[in-house]
């Protein structure tokens, strides 16, 4: 190799690093997004919660109205839902009789298909199958663990034949009003469906609701509301109320099955129909929920109902009252409402920021993986992920083909070059003299060795061999400047200032003769023959920085020291005869007094030798592990 001058190379071999951006805290995508619409969001919710706030605030009755309005539904849709399955079990026993799927005279099959009919209704307590021909089958749970069952043979003083011709005058389930149960002593709730076979009146179907499960109901409610709730029949007989759950002692009887609001024990509902002090026509417009307020001995009571007709009875209302004090229990759950509506939007703002992250993970990913090849990480950064949305999936794409192409250039320039001339700020690209080690390897015998072999095997031995000693010499700091058919050449101290340079060079040089003596071991192993190398090792002065024409340059070492390097890698074929190691190592004396201290280091001088090319002798040294 020839000596340069040293001064700059051209500024087309020495692009600016100046790209370094200001650190400073900025936003994520995810952050503006989650932060920017849920602010938004919560601004919006605070104005309509403040609004409803002042609204409710203006009228405690339209509060209750609301709440009313609940209540009334809840229940309606509770009275339908027991009632109404009771009247489907009817309507479908009275189809498999008509379609022949079921024998009305089959007494044990009639038992058994109504046991499980009120298996599937738990709010059905009994049913029972009524004949023209005056015989009858009754089935029912007297309580939780008893069923019971009774048929009746026929009776020419028939006691259902009245209300078996009024069913008869339909084919449509039949709402047979409060009926007195002897067996049970209370009232029930009553519903039958014809039983036809062709225009053949057999008779019908029926079944019963307690009253007491529809007051224990309104029990219940009342228990997690706070209200009076109540259910009248001709707005004078309680047909479901608290105090009907339990009618063992009511005094009620198939001739008296409902109690009169006189006979009711809540004081506060015989009122209802009180002189009203106002009502709230003005407030509850002319909907139909109805409301008044009447007088008691505790304070004034406000009745909130409504009136229908349905399941045969044509006049029943539904209610509930409150008294004076029990209304800040309505401001309490206004409150409540409050407090779940912020709940609502901060869960809104919640799912608003894991949609932004949603939206910016892709741009993360993204940014991470830029990152990783800024910093070359080839080796561990993934492809990304095709997007839904358009932009980010081009992006992606533009990368993934970007990734592709410097994972092959990382092939061709070695890695840790770039890292340390990307480290140096540019300083390193400027052509200028450095203190260096520098290191050349060569296989002994690789002549002949790769004339007994296939290429193929010839390429995959070389890349093994070359791996192996990349590895360590990069471990230990090194760049690796060429390859050169067998040989490597590496150095130390360029394009990074390293003040032990020789040392690393040196320990490069005992790891790579272990590293090749186990590689050398599984060789024997397979029945191939060892690799042994010689190593030259030269510390000194050399140019460092990129050499080369315009578009292709290649940042390199030249100079003396590079040349002796090579020639002491050489000398080692003649000098190092007796050696057994497996690395012929032979260093330079400069790179010996870097290094002779170092009890690590086993070194046995072996002369002054003349070296192509220069004037003066070299002394060498064989360098040793003092542990082998």
């Amino acid at each position: 190799m020839v000596d340069i001058i040293n001064k700059p190379v051209p500024n087309e071999f020495s692009p600016r690093m100046d790209c370094t951006v200001k650190k400073h805290w900025r936003p994520s995508i995810a952050m503006a997004l989650s932060f920017g619409f849920g602010s938004m969001t919560m601004i919006a919710l605070a104005i309509v919660i403040w609004l409803s706030f002042d609204t409710a605030r203006d009228n405690t009755f339209a509060l209750t109205r609301e709440v009313t309005e609940v209540t009334f539904g809840s229940i309606r849709s509770h009275l339908d839902k027991n009632l109404n399955a009771a009247a489907r079990q009817v309507t479908y026993m009275a189809d498999l009789i008509e379609h022949g799927l079921l024998d009305p005279d089959d007494e044990k099959a009639i038992t058994q298909t109504i046991k499980g009919a009120l298996a599937a209704t738990p709010q059905v307590h009994g049913m029972i199958l009524l004949k023209t021909n005056g015989s009858s089958v009754r089935a029912g749970w007297a309580d939780a663990t008893s069923f019971i069952s009774h048929n009746e043979r026929g009776d020419n003083e028939y006691r259902f034949a009245a209300l078996l011709q009024n069913i008869g005058q339909t084919r449509q389930v039949y709402w047979g009003g409060v009926v007195w149960v002897e067996e049970l002593g209370e009232p029930y709730i009553s519903v039958f469906h014809p039983i036809y076979q062709g225009d053949k009146y057999l008779g019908a179907i029926g079944a019963v609701i307690s009253i007491s499960s529809l007051s224990d109901y309104f029990n219940k409610l009342d228990e997690e509301t706070g209200n009076h709730t109540y259910l009248l029949l001709d707005r004078n007989k309680v047909l479901a109320h608290p105090s009907l759950i339990d009618m063992s002692r009511s005094g009620l009887s198939a001739e008296n099955p409902l109690p009169t609001l006189n006979q009711v024990v809540d004081g506060n509902l015989r009122r209802i129909w009180n002189e009203p002090l106002f009502d709230f026509t003005d407030i509850l417009g002319n909907g139909d929920i109805k409301g008044h307020a009447v007088d008691s001995f505790s304070g004034e009571l406000s009745f909130l109902h409504t009136s229908f007709s349905d399941y045969g009875f044509k006049d029943l209302t539904l209610g509930i009252y409150f008294m004076e004090g029990e209304l800040e229990g309505y401001y309490e759950r206004l409150y409540l409402t409050g407090f779940a509506a912020l709940v609502i939007a901060l869960i809104t703002v919640i799912i608003i920021f894991f949609s932004g992250r949603f939206i910016a993970i892709p741009l993360q990913r993204l940014a991470e993986t830029s990152q990783q090849v800024s910093q070359l990480d080839l080796v561990h950064t993934q492809r990304l992920p095709g997007s839904i949305f358009r932009e980010l999936d081009t992006a992606a794409t533009a990368y993934n083909s970007m990734l592709g192409g410097l994972k092959w250039f990382e092939n061709y320039v070695p890695k840790k070059l770039v890292q340390q001339l990307m480290e140096t700020n540019g300083e390193g690209i400027i052509s200028e003299e450095r203190e260096i080690t520098v290191m050349f390897t060569d296989i002994v015998s690789f002549t002949p060795l790769s004339e007994s072999m296939p290429a193929t095997e010839l390429a995959n031995l070389l890349n093994h061999h070359f791996d192996l000693l990349g590895a360590i010499i990069e471990q230990e700091g090194g760049t690796i400047d060429k390859y050169i058919g067998d040989s490597v050449m590496a150095f130390w101290g360029a394009p990074t200032q390293m003040d032990d340079h020789a040392k690393h060079a040196c320990n490069a040089a005992l790891r790579i003769e272990k590293a090749l003596q186990e590689d050398n071991n599984h060789r024997k192993e397979m029945g191939l023959p060892a690799i042994n190398i010689r190593i030259g090792i030269h510390s000194g002065l050399a140019v460092a920085g990129n050499i080369g024409a315009k578009g292709r340059v290649n940042y390199t070492l030249i100079g003396d020291t590079v040349n002796t390097a090579q020639r002491l890698e050489s000398l080692a074929k003649d000098v190092l005869t007796t050696s057994s190691e497996t690395a012929k190592t032979l260093i330079s004396s400069t790179t010996w007094n870097d290094i002779k201290n170092d009890p690590k280091m086993k070194t046995t001088p072996k002369g002054f030798f003349a070296l192509r090319g220069r004037e003066t002798e070299t002394e060498a040294y064989e360098l040793k592990n003092p542990e082998a």
